[in-house]
């Protein structure tokens, strides 16, 4: 008796735990629902603008002029399938943005000092920078390849201190330095014998790649709105190396400063439909 009552309290067990399972499998598990980021209105947020700056008239030159300087920042780009890339000024971690320069037409009969050399026609150049932040540190690089006067690459690289006052008004100091190609070298500070042969005051020289440039910088920003923003910067540069060597920067100078002030605006558009 006891057997036959211990057999079907067994079944019994049995009968409820495979019952309680099947229940069980047919209850979705409970899960905390995953954070979902906003949707961006935007697939591309740009910042652009212009200003005037005070910069050296030439690499190398001992004399400065008026010139304008233009303002370009992606702070967004969503293209369907990729990644987005982000560049908020507010952004840890790594970040990548464009980079180009243009370097207008150095015409040597505007200059005394250049009498003999060949003109170097206007260059742009194209390329990317890098950056890491880490609380208010943020090294970087860029790297650019020239088009025109220059096919060669150059690039800067530095170190950010990063100082915000208050939450519109944003200082960047640190070190500078910058390098280039053979190629670049040669566009700007090189001489041929020919032009040599024409110069009062210039030797032949034919410089290599590697650094040309040490400094610092220091960067402000002030956004009126949320759109509007006044930029500025005052940067200096002694040139070093081979690029110090030059005879265009004997006759010149290897001290190099330049103060920028410009205004910007910051938008958004749709690129890829809703």
């Amino acid at each position: 008796m006891e057997m036959k009552s211990m057999r079907l309290g067994l079944i019994a067990l049995s009968a409820t735990m495979v019952s309680g399972a099947a229940l069980a499998a047919d209850i979705p598990p409970r899960t905390t629902p995953a954070y979902v980021a906003p949707a961006n209105p935007y697939d591309i947020i740009l910042e652009i603008g212009a200003g005037a700056q005070v910069a050296p008239a030439y690499e190398g030159a001992s004399v400065n002029q008026a010139q304008p300087f233009p303002v370009f920042k992606l702070h967004y780009l969503a293209i369907p399938g990729f990644a987005p890339i982000t560049n908020s000024r507010f952004d840890q971690g790594f970040s990548f943005s464009p980079s180009f320069r243009y370097i207008s037409k150095r015409k040597a009969s505007d200059y005394s000092q250049l009498a003999g050399l060949n003109d170097v026609d206007a260059t742009f150049e194209l390329g990317g920078k890098f950056a890491y932040t880490f609380g208010i540190i943020r090294p970087w690089v860029a790297v650019r390849q020239g088009f025109g006067g220059s096919d060669g690459v150059v690039g800067e690289t530095g170190l950010d201190f990063i100082w915000r006052p208050d939450p519109v008004m944003e200082l960047t100091l640190g070190p500078r330095a910058s390098f280039a190609t053979s190629a670049y070298m040669e566009a700007y500070f090189g001489v041929t014998p020919a032009e040599a042969a024409r110069s009062p005051f210039l030797t032949a020289y034919s410089p290599g790649g590697g650094f040309k440039g040490v400094g610092a910088e220091l960067s402000a920003r002030y956004e009126v709105s949320s759109e509007w923003a006044v930029v500025g910067k005052l940067a200096y540069e002694k040139l070093i190396g081979d690029a110090a060597d030059s005879p265009i920067v004997k006759v010149g100078d290897e001290n190099q400063w330049t103060a920028q002030v410009g205004l910007s605006y910051k938008f958004g558009m749709r690129l890829f439909g809703n």
